[in-house]
């Protein structure tokens, strides 16, 4: 897909949520996958997966808190009803490989999930930007892939397409696994590399008050 495909999809801007508490750290790091974190920590990614309380650890620049996977751990008892392959702890390992963003600024369900006492910054984007820079680290889903709340939707690795990929290869992803019959709309963003401080201060979007 293109630039303009991209847009198309996601809207001009996407939002990443964060603890008010990180704000200082992603300033001075910019955004890090918690596996990257978890590693700077002296962490193996494993320690960290399937998280069921929210864990603080020192990274570059000071510490990082990791939200907790309540979502995905809901899915604990019926994971092979939904993982296309590989166990739950895999698929937590991979997203944390991954920094989340999302196509509309109130992903309601994915604020909720930090929690009514949380105190959250949302980070907006140029979605532009961040294909320009991105786009070969860059996926598309048509589900929140790290909640597994209710009725799960199928997943597996092939949940992501690529951002270099054509739309119509996203839109009819599923279609062509007969898990839905509709064409799909994009419902996460995920970047599959840490963004350095300088380059999320290029794409990061201020808003005058």
């Amino acid at each position: 897909m293109t630039r303009d495909d991209f847009i198309r999809l996601v809207g001009k801007s996407v939002f990443h949520v964060t603890l008010e508490s990180n704000m200082t750290g992603i300033g001075a790091r910019g955004l890090l996958r918690p596996a990257e974190a978890a590693r700077q920590a002296g962490f193996a990614p494993a320690d960290v997966a399937l998280r069921k309380d929210p864990e603080t650890i020192v990274a570059n620049a000071g510490p990082m808190t990791l939200n907790h996977q309540r979502p995905l751990l809901a899915g604990e008892d019926n994971a092979g009803d939904f993982l296309s392959s590989g166990s739950l702890r895999d698929w937590a390992m991979q997203l944390d490989e991954r920094v989340f963003f999302w196509p509309r600024r109130m992903r309601q369900s994915y604020i909720d999930s930090f929690g009514a006492d949380a105190h959250l910054v949302v980070l907006e984007i140029d979605a532009g930007g961040l294909f320009d820079i991105y786009a070969d680290n860059l996926d598309l889903a048509p589900i929140n892939s790290g909640a597994a709340l209710r009725k799960p939707a199928r997943r597996g690795p092939w949940i992501y397409v690529p951002a270099t990929a054509t739309v119509e290869a996203f839109r009819t992803n599923r279609i062509k696994r007969d898990l839905v019959k509709s064409r799909d709309a994009v419902a996460e963003l995920s970047l599959r590399c840490d963004i350095p401080g300088p380059q999320l201060s290029v794409l990061r979007i201020t808003r005058e008050a």
